[in-house]
């Protein structure tokens, strides 16, 4: 077992699953030490912080290392260490172009100008510190890589509680940050040269190959961000820093969803690239079938979840001083749907990856004009509203392009059977705890017991219809 749990795609889940569990609950510590509005800097600040490799398209070369591998081995030293030097290069960017306009930055993005020094310098370091990680995977190491970048984000972690409970300072926090984002930049620079041969030999006709493969895959990714995030973005720009606080908590990322949706992606793409060579269509949309169930049987209840004990979430994770994040956690709910609609698994299996582009270069401008509209007419619920119904369009264009691929018919495409039972079991048992809530002295009392028996009477009742054969 233990055999098992150190190869293939294990440790890279597991441990990742460490470090994302950990940044889930970091703001929950933090916002019991730190000011409403500190916290609203702290959101804008990694929201920011997030977007510059996509803006700078560091991180195409980076995740191209999976597809370099697989050349022979003096081809791959060769084009590995290609990515290294374009990921620096990219990188630079920030720092040359920043620097000069960081007095335009910070009036533009309504940061102190020594957050905006500390972010330019952090995001110079962000996509370089991830450079050993990501090799080491690519190239069977998956443990070793892993774990280096797990002890990292423990650390930051820890340092980050440390200085929020010792010295209740954000700049002391962003200091520390940066600090460690440098050490980091040369221990895994120096162990990315010493176990995987990776240094800054420049072979000019490499890094332009490499910068040809990662450029559209790159463009969608800055793209796709730029939908994902718009609302943030644009309210981060115009809401007070404790104002945008509350409606950042409420957008909650609940990371094993995310991790769910992945690792199923990542048994799928391989299965309808299969399906398809073969021309075995059935195949394929069983896979399509089962995919969608797979997330569908968590996603639910949670959303359903999520909606009805929106108020006592926010009281445990938060506080009652951030109450006015229920009503955005209950809309974000919503977009929890979006996971269970693997709408480019098709494209990618199929190598289909420039239509991927092809929509975000239609639905970014929409997004955009979306957003700002509703920020000016009907406010920040309705910002969240419009930009959640946006990013159904390229989940129904994709889905549409997987059925013409496919030569599926709609109703093939989705375990309705399944989806409906799932609904079934949710509304039954959601109606139940509203029900029963008048009979609990807190709401926090009512989430403890009703969501406790929710989540064992769903996942028991399915187990037991399922387990029969009946819905197989």
């Amino acid at each position: 077992m233990l055999k098992k749990l150190r190869s293939g795609h294990w440790p890279i889940f597991l441990l990742s699953s460490i470090g994302s569990i950990g940044n889930l609950f970091l703001p929950i510590i933090l916002v019991r030490l730190l000011s409403p509005e500190d916290i609203g800097i702290y959101k804008i600040f990694f929201l920011h912080l997030s977007a510059i490799p996509f803006l700078v398209m560091a991180g195409g070369p980076i995740h191209s290392v999976f597809y370099w591998v697989g050349k022979g081995s003096e081809e791959r030293k060769k084009f590995i260490n290609a990515t290294w030097v374009l990921t620096i290069l990219l990188s630079s960017t920030v720092l040359l172009i920043g620097f000069p306009l960081k007095n335009e930055i910070a009036s533009h993005l309504d940061l102190p100008y020594k957050y905006v020094f500390i972010l330019l310098l952090t995001g110079f370091f962000t996509c370089p510190t991830g450079h050993f990680t990501e090799t080491s995977i690519a190239l069977g190491k998956s443990a070793f890589g892993s774990i280096f970048d797990t002890l990292f984000e423990v650390t930051k972690a820890a340092g980050f509680i440390f200085i929020a409970w010792k010295f209740r300072s954000l700049e002391g926090l962003f200091l520390f940050f940066v600090s460690i984002l440098a050490l980091k930049l040369v221990i895994s620079s120096f162990l990315n040269h010493k176990y995987n041969q990776v240094g800054l030999e420049t072979d000019k006709e490499a890094i332009k190959q490499v910068f040809i493969y990662c450029l559209p895959i790159s463009l969608s990714s800055c793209l796709s961000f730029f939908v994902e995030k718009i609302d943030l973005l644009l309210l981060s720009g115009q809401l007070e820093a404790s104002s945008f606080a509350f409606y950042s908590m409420g957008c909650l990322v609940v990371p094993p969803l995310y991790l769910l949706e992945m690792s199923v992606q990542k048994v799928l793409i391989p299965s309808l690239s299969k399906n398809y060579i073969l021309k075995d269509w059935n195949a394929a949309g069983e896979s399509f079938r089962k995919a969608i169930s797979d997330i569908g049987l968590l996603i639910i209840p949670s959303i359903f979840g999520l909606i009805i004990f929106a108020t006592p979430i926010v009281k445990i994770l938060y506080t009652e001083q951030y109450l006015e994040s229920a009503i955005y956690l209950q809309l974000f709910a919503f977009s929890y749907l979006l996971l269970m609609l693997p709408h480019d698994s098709v494209a990618r299996a199929t190598g289909n990856t420039k239509w991927v582009l092809k929509v975000y270069l239609l639905v970014t401008p929409i997004a955009l004009f979306g957003a700002a509209m509703a920020a000016k007419y009907v406010g920040v619920k309705g910002v969240l509203i419009v930009t959640i119904l946006i990013k159904f369009i390229p989940k129904f264009l994709g889905l549409r392009l997987s059925k013409e691929l496919m030569n599926w018919q709609w109703k093939e495409m989705f375990p309705l059977k399944k989806l409906g039972i799932y609904l079934g079991i949710c509304s039954i048992l959601s109606l139940a705890c509203i029900i029963s809530k008048g009979f609990f002295p807190t709401d926090v009392q009512w989430f403890l017991v009703c969501g406790t028996g929710f989540a064992i009477i769903y996942l028991g009742t399915v187990y037991t219809l399922f387990k029969q054969g009946r819905y197989a």
